[in-house]
């Protein structure tokens, strides 16, 4: 069987996002981000693609399902009534 790896790099490029943001992503409560089955001195990790697909596939359903309707949306915005509007 042959395995395809992710380099920590690889991972950056693919969801646009920094080293870091990968690094927290393994730490949420919610759908957490695979950890590297090869870990290396500094930040050359490999990880599994397969795990990898599968975590992108429960995030998309996971944002989907969200409160406010995907991952990029905002939060709807409400505006107080005691505003007053100056014209």
């Amino acid at each position: 069987m042959v395995r395809e790896y992710l380099s920590t790099k690889d991972l950056c490029q693919r969801f646009r996002c920094s080293s870091r943001t990968i690094f927290r992503r393994m730490t949420r409560e919610e759908n957490p981000f695979p950890q590297p089955l090869i870990r290396q001195a500094g930040s050359f990790n490999l990880w599994c693609a397969d795990a990898v697909k599968e975590w992108e596939a429960l995030e998309i359903e996971r944002s989907e399902n969200s409160r406010w309707g995907g991952i990029n949306a905002s939060p709807p915005v409400t505006i107080e009534k005691s505003v007053r509007r100056w014209h």
